[in-house]
């Protein structure tokens, strides 16, 4: 085990086995398990094979600007999305929804505005896929922080750090953040300048509703937030694939990738 700062504990395992670990914050417990999603394996560019791309949505909760306490940054990978685009529809019908205009439905359900039958639903059935998830809470204490493409690239690099080691090639779908096209090229630009060299990494930004993996990285995003804010347990039905949940004060994070941005 190692530790990212002063309050996120990580669990680190070598090889491809799935190991579990525990820790504890805020006195719940929750297990970490490094690695790729199952199925799916990187092929090192020294073996003149083509590298296996794994999909990644990425997307964040809470605001940067506000005085709030916590700001939240998520990734959800899959090998397979095609396996998991119809989930929310299926997690909605499941929970009892009814859905009266389903051409709809991925542009209208999000955490924010989903009951609370239908958030667990969702994120009960993203616990059974065959996903691997990440996610970085932001202790802001209170603080604004600038909404910027570069402090927006620092959060996404702190986050996805965590995976580009061992999943190295990645579709990677960022929620549209920014609409400047020279905004989006300086957030893609620091993201690529930190990429492991061996990968291969392809950027998009996207509105959530046309992107499945990620709206899923939505709820992913809202439901730690809520853990954060008032102990929200939802979170617990994903905690099986909780990859890395690290916990870091922002001006910790600003200080490391300042030197390098």
């Amino acid at each position: 085990m190692r530790w990212l700062g002063q309050s996120c504990q990580l669990f680190r395992k070598v090889g491809n086995t799935a190991g579990l670990a525990t820790f504890s914050n805020r006195g719940a417990t929750f297990r970490s398990r490094e690695g790729i999603p199952n199925g799916s394996e990187t092929v090192s560019s020294v073996t003149g094979k083509m590298p296996s791309i794994i999909h990644a949505g990425l997307d964040e909760s809470g605001s940067l600007t506000a005085e709030t306490p916590w700001f939240i940054m998520a990734a959800v990978f899959s090998s397979h999305p095609e396996e998991i685009k119809d989930l929310i529809r299926r997690a909605a019908l499941h929970s009892g929804k009814k859905l009266k205009r389903e051409r709809k439905l991925h542009g209208e359900l999000k955490w924010h505005n989903a009951s609370e039958r239908v958030r667990n639903a969702v994120l009960y059935h993203l616990g059974q896929a065959d996903v691997a998830v990440y996610s970085l809470a932001v202790r802001k204490d209170g603080r604004k922080i600038d909404d910027t493409p570069e402090n927006y690239a620092i959060l996404a690099c702190e986050l996805l750090r965590h995976s580009w080691h061992t999943t190295p090639s990645v579709a990677l779908s960022l929620d549209r953040h920014f609409t400047s096209p020279a905004h989006i090229a300086a957030v893609n630009t620091a993201i690529h300048r930190h990429w492991p060299a061996q990968g291969v990494l392809s950027i998009v930004h996207v509105d959530s509703e046309r992107s499945p993996l990620v709206q899923l990285t939505d709820f992913v995003a809202g439901s730690v937030y809520e853990w954060h804010k008032v102990g929200d347990p939802a979170v617990d039905l994903i905690q099986a694939k909780m990859s890395i949940a690290a916990v870091e004060d922002w001006r910790q994070i600003k200080a490391r990738w300042m030197k390098t941005m």
